[in-house]
């Protein structure tokens, strides 16, 4: 059974090459040139890690770095509650 099923797919795949239209083929293709997006320059990051990009960023929700960094300072300036 499997035998004929091979058969029957070889069979239809020669008639179908056999059928294809020679001059679609013969045509020479032209690359097409696409330039890339020039991105800004990433900024710098002092400690490492993963800076989303512009298009990654969400309004509300992205916390911007130097908001960051002001939180973090005001946390720490704050003394330890017991």
């Amino acid at each position: 059974m499997l035998l004929r099923s091979m058969m029957v797919l070889a069979l239809t795949s020669l008639l179908l090459v056999g059928c294809s239209n020679k001059e679609e083929e013969a045509a020479p293709v032209e690359p097409v040139v696409v330039e890339a997006p020039v991105a800004a320059p990433a900024p710098v990051v002092e400690s490492g890690g993963y800076v989303p990009t512009a298009d990654e960023r969400v309004p509300g929700i992205t916390i911007d770095a130097a908001a960051l960094d002001a939180a973090t300072k005001a946390i720490a300036a704050k003394p330890a509650a017991k």
